[in-house]
C-alpha cells in the first residue's frame, strides 16, 4: 500500500508523538546482565534466551504505525528488531498450540494467535527511528504488531507462554477485543 492509498483506521486521529502509556508505570529496573525472555507452556522443552542472544539474531527494519485504542495514531516510525518467529522456531511448540500469552516485566500481558507471531506482522524491537527505545517506550524489548491496537504491543517482554486455548491478557480480561483489528474498529468485546 502506498502513502496515497493509506486509509486512517476508523475513530483514529494522527498524533505527532508516541505517548509512553503503561498500566503499571515505568519499571524500576529493566536491564541488567540477567534480562532474558522465557519460552514456556506447551513446548517440548522450555528455553530461556539472554538479551545478547536475541540481539545476535538477524535484524529487520519494519515501518509499523502505532494505533492507540484511545483514538490517536502515531504514523510512520521505523522499528529495528527481530521477528519473534526467530525465537519460536528454536523451541518445539506442541502441535495443537494456537495462542501465545506475551508477558511483561511489570505484570502486564496480552494474548495473540501463534500464527500472527509467526508472521512478519510482529517484531521484537529495540530501536525506533534509528535510536534505542526509551525505557518508557519499552527498552530493551517491545513487541510491536502491525494492524492491531497498541495494547497488543507488549513492553518489556520477558515471556512467551504457548497455550492450546486462548486466555485473555490484562486489557482483554477487562473487555477489550482479543482480535484488536484496527480497520474493523475492534476495540471492545462488549
Amino acid at each position: 500500500m502506498s502513502d496515497k492509498d493509506f486509509i486512517m483506521p476508523p475513530g483514529q486521529k494522527p498524533s505527532s508523538r508516541l505517548y509512553p502509556i503503561s498500566v503499571f508505570g515505568k519499571p524500576q529496573s529493566v536491564v541488567n546482565e540477567n534480562y532474558n525472555i522465557k519460552m514456556t507452556g506447551e513446548v517440548e522443552e522450555e528455553k530461556v534466551f539472554a538479551l545478547k542472544e536475541i540481539l545476535s539474531l538477524p535484524h529487520v527494519e519494519k515501518q509499523f504505525d502505532i494505533h492507540c485504542v484511545d483514538g490517536w495514531s502515531y504514523l510512520g516510525p521505523l522499528f529495528e528488531g527481530v521477528y519473534p518467529y526467530e525465537l519460536i522456531k528454536q523451541v518445539r511448540v506442541k502441535r495443537d498450540v494456537k495462542f501465545v500469552i506475551v508477558k511483561c516485566i511489570e505484570g502486564y500481558s496480552t494474548d495473540l494467535p501463534l500464527n500472527f507471531l509467526m508472521s512478519e506482522d510482529a517484531i521484537l524491537t529495540f530501536k525506533m527511528d534509528g535510536k534505542d527505545l526509551s525505557v518508557e517506550n519499552g527498552f530493551p524489548l517491545r513487541l510491536v504488531v502491525n494492524g492491531k491496537y497498541a495494547y497488543k504491543d507488549a513492553k518489556w517482554v520477558v515471556e512467551f507462554e504457548f497455550i492450546k486455548e486462548d486466555k485473555r491478557g490484562y486489557w482483554e480480561e477487562r473487555g477489550y477485543s482479543t482480535e484488536a483489528d484496527i480497520y474493523k474498529n475492534q476495540r471492545r468485546d462488549f
